[in-house]
Formats: structure tokens, C-alpha cells, sequence
């Protein structure tokens, strides 16, 4: 009898031992999984924090693709910023270690390269900005240079008309012209025949303008076949940058008063019959045309 109590009291204590150690399993099974699931879930958060991280990235790499600037030494610095990008990829592509210190250590990177593209992102737009500003100032400038130019130009174009009116205003002027053959008396007559000179007859004007002194005038009297009547030492006369030949010529005394001049060609036995033209020149210039009949 007593051996059936001790026998029984050992069974009671095997069972209890077996007891606690199914409970003891069952805890660490528990355990097991539940920390098997909290890794995976881990991993898990890590391995999209990851992708997230390289999408910033990536994103962060085309935003700096985008920025243009005409500055040199900034393109050499974002340069230098997308190959710290590009370094950042290649270290996250062979990251093993599932830490969220090296995951935080990547955010870390990531928040300063974004710090510094937002620096750059004010330089590249001052200096947009200041380029404007001086675009539009050239602009304004050479504005002004043209305007100046054209002012100029037009100043001049005034200042040789202005020369040009007060040189007309200058030059000597004729009115009443006319050329007639005349006898040995002085008297007008119709022949050739009977035809000692030619005088030609006109007035010169009254200006105030022009120069007074000593003035030179030629008269060119052309026959109808267009020769010019010589003079008899076949002496020429400056006009336009050329030398013509004239008939007579004579020296007045201008004052400016209004002066009635005559001017005689010596008949040589050249003349014919026909329309005969005659010019008056001055200082250069032509003053006066007419025409007049020879029979």
C-alpha cells in the first residue's frame, strides 16, 4: 500500500514536470513567432522605407537635371551634387544591413542634398533675376544709343541742309538775261553779216547773303551745232570738279546792291545761223540759261 502511494506520487510529479514543460514550449513557440513576425514586419518597414528613399532620390536627381543656369562655376557644383546622388544609389543598392540607423543615415544625406538644391534653386533664380534686369537694360541702352544715333544722324542731315540753304542763299543770282548782236555803233542789228559782237545782258540781284568783293563771271554762248564760241587765248574755267571752256568774261565789284552787268564776245567769223544758247557761271556755279536767234 505503500509503495502504490510512493509510485503515485512519482507519476503525479513526472505528469507535472511534463506539464510545465508543454506550457514552456507553447510560451517559446508563442515567443517564436511572434518575434518571427515582428522581424518580417521589420524588414518589411525597412525595405520600403528603402524604396521610398531611392524613389526621393531619383526624383531629387531629375529636379537637379532641371536647373539651368549660364553660371559656370554652379553648373560645376550641381555637377558635383547629382555624383553625390548617384554615389547615395549605388551605396542603397547593396545595402544588407536592415538598420534603421543606416536607413536614418540615408534620410539624413537626403535632407541635405534637398537643403542644398533649395539654395541653389534662390542663386539660379537671383541670378535669372538680375539677368533679366540687365537684359533689359541693354536693351534700354542700346534704345537709347539708336535714339542717339538717329538723333545725330538726323543733326547732321539738318546741318548739311542748313549748308546747303545758306550756300544757295549765298550764290550770286541773275534776272533779265539775254544775248544780242550788236554793230560796230553799239546798235542792235539781225544779220551776221553785219554783226561786230555778241553782248550778253543781265542783272545780278540784290543779297545781302552773299560775299562781297571782286567776283569773276563767264558767259558760254554754244552755237546751234554745239560748239562754244572761244575766247582767243582759249582760257577754261573751274565748274563741278571739271574745266569748260567759256566766250567772255569780266570782273565786277559786288556790294550786295542789285547790279546791272554787260559782257561782250568779239565776233571771230565763227558764227552761223540758228538757235544759240547762252550761260552765265559765278564762283562756281551756273547762274543763268537763255536762248536767242542768229539769221
Amino acid at each position: 500500500m505503500a509503495e502504490i502511494k510512493g509510485k503515485s506520487k512519482k507519476d503525479n510529479i513526472y505528469i507535472g514536470v511534463l506539464s510545465t514543460l508543454g506550457v514552456i514550449l507553447v510560451i517559446l513557440a508563442v515567443m517564436y513567432y511572434m518575434e518571427h513576425r515582428d522581424n518580417k514586419r521589420y524588414i518589411s518597414e525597412i525595405t520600403t522605407e528603402k524604396i521610398s528613399l531611392e524613389n526621393e532620390l531619383k526624383l531629387l536627381s531629375q529636379d537637379y537635371d532641371s536647373l539651368q543656369t549660364s553660371n559656370d562655376t554652379l553648373n560645376v557644383q550641381l555637377k558635383m551634387e547629382q555624383e553625390k546622388i548617384n554615389e547615395l544609389l549605388d551605396r542603397m543598392k547593396v545595402f544588407r544591413n536592415n538598420s534603421y540607423f543606416e536607413i536614418n543615415k540615408y534620410k539624413k544625406e537626403l535632407g541635405t542634398l534637398k537643403g542644398v538644391l533649395r539654395d541653389y534653386i534662390v542663386q539660379i533664380d537671383s541670378l535669372n533675376t538680375r539677368n533679366q534686369l540687365l537684359t533689359a537694360e541693354n536693351v534700354r541702352v542700346k534704345k537709347q544709343i539708336d535714339w542717339v544715333k538717329d538723333r545725330n544722324t538726323k543733326l547732321e542731315e539738318s546741318t548739311e541742309t542748313m549748308k546747303e540753304v545758306i550756300s544757295k542763299a549765298a550764290t550770286l543770282s541773275l534776272v533779265d538775261l539775254a544775248c544780242s548782236p550788236i554793230n560796230r555803233k553799239g546798235k542792235e542789228v539781225k544779220k551776221i553779216s553785219k554783226t561786230e559782237k555778241l553782248v550778253t545782258n543781265f542783272t545780278i540781284q540784290k543779297n545781302v547773303t552773299a560775299s562781297t568783293g571782286v567776283k569773276a563771271l563767264f558767259v558760254r554762248i554754244t552755237r546751234p551745232d554745239e560748239v562754244v564760241l572761244g575766247n582767243p587765248e582759249n582760257l577754261l574755267f573751274d565748274f563741278e570738279n571739271t574745266k569748260l571752256s567759256y566766250s567772255a568774261t569780266r570782273e565786277i565789284d559786288y556790294e550786295g546792291e542789285q547790279l546791272d552787268v554787260a559782257v561782250f564776245w568779239d565776233n571771230d567769223g565763227s558764227l552761223i545761223e540758228g538757235e544759240y544758247k547762252v550761260d552765265v557761271f559765278a564762283e562756281g556755279n551756273h547762274i543763268g540759261t537763255a536762248k536767242f536767234l542768229l539769221k
